[in-house]
């Protein structure tokens, strides 16, 4: 008796917060799913008439597909993959995500993310990247995967005014095609992810088309050998954040290769991996914190360690020397052994 007065005060508490939600506008609720991701907020559709299409009006977009998937979701067990499908959870994810677009209120998106971990083609890459920038999308991140041709960015996103957020992740080497020029007036984080910098895809138009930018991350990165393109300039006026994260340029280019930055307003700069010679143009009066974490091959037979060990000291004294007004500086322990 006591276990069933239990369960009906529990059950009335979650009727009594369900009211609670009800009385809340569409709008509120919308924002609501908009924490969740699009399988998540798609489900919310079961628990009520109200919440049936609810989730169409969610500004937020976010589309996985892993590795490990291999049904993608369970809503299309009448449809049968064609015989050319090789991997029926692309073909499913297809269907899903062009189910989804075509299904939305065709109002502005916050938020778009396209995360691939298998090959789903150009053509539902090139659709969704251009849902997003005809949805004037703020905050668009994609994780490319492409094996035969890179995708390149529609121009309706390379010259969007409400893009604030941009990250960029080549799955394999060349899935997405960095663009030369941007005009992005109100950009202000950018986050790139295994980009090779060349005479093709590089004159400094990225960087120089986001006056407005304040952080940015450089992952994976380096300059390709033997290009004429041989220094990345970062010439930010209110850059505030840096981060460089396993640069990949071979120690061959060490000496040809550098990163040369001018951002006045930096107050944070985080170096982890194997270091390249960066350049600050002045002393970083502003800079509040600064993380080093570097890291050098400590077995190999191609050069001398010591030698090299010996030049990249050099190198990371000539940097920190930049570094004299730093609040608060964190070097690693591989960093403390290379000084």
């Amino acid at each position: 008796m006591v276990a069933k007065n239990k369960k009906s005060k529990k059950s009335k508490k979650e009727e009594h917060d369900l009211d609670k939600l009800s009385c809340l506008p569409d709008s509120i609720l919308s924002y609501i799913l908009s924490f969740l991701d699009t399988k998540s907020a798609i489900r919310t559709s079961l628990l009520s008439k109200r919440y049936k299409l609810l989730w169409t009006l969610t500004p937020s977009l976010d589309f996985v597909l892993s590795e490990s998937e291999t049904v993608y979701p369970n809503s299309y067990n009448d449809v049968v993959p064609p015989e050319h499908a090789k991997d029926p959870s692309i073909f499913f994810f297809q269907l899903y995500v062009n189910r989804i677009l075509r299904l939305r209120e065709h109002s502005n998106l916050t938020s778009f993310r396209l995360s691939l971990y298998k090959d789903v083609g150009m053509e539902l890459l090139e659709k969704c990247m251009d849902y997003a920038a005809k949805h004037k999308v703020q905050d668009f991140r994609i994780r490319g995967y492409v094996k035969n041709q890179p995708v390149v960015l529609p121009e309706l996103l390379l010259t969007s005014s409400s893009l604030t957020n941009l990250h960029l992740h080549n799955a394999t080497p060349y899935s997405i095609r960095l663009p030369k020029s941007v005009l992005l007036p109100n950009l202000k984080f950018l986050h790139l992810k295994k980009f090779q910098f060349s005479d093709n895809n590089f004159n400094g138009g990225l960087f120089s088309g986001c006056p407005n930018l304040e952080s940015l991350v450089l992952s994976r990165c380096s300059i390709r050998p033997r290009d004429e393109v041989k220094v990345l300039n970062l010439n930010f006026s209110n850059l505030v954040n840096l981060v460089i994260k396993c640069w990949r340029s071979p120690w061959i280019c060490f000496n040809e290769h550098a990163i040369n930055v001018n951002a006045p307003k930096l107050a944070f700069f985080k170096y982890q991996g194997h270091l390249a010679r960066v350049n600050f143009n002045d002393s970083l009066l502003f800079l509040e914190r600064a993380c080093i974490e570097l890291c050098y091959p400590t077995a190999c037979t191609i050069v001398n360690l010591s030698e090299r060990k010996q030049e990249l000291a050099e190198c990371f004294l000539s940097m920190l020397r930049y570094m004299c007004n730093v609040e608060f500086l964190s070097l690693s322990m591989k960093t403390i052994e290379v000084l």
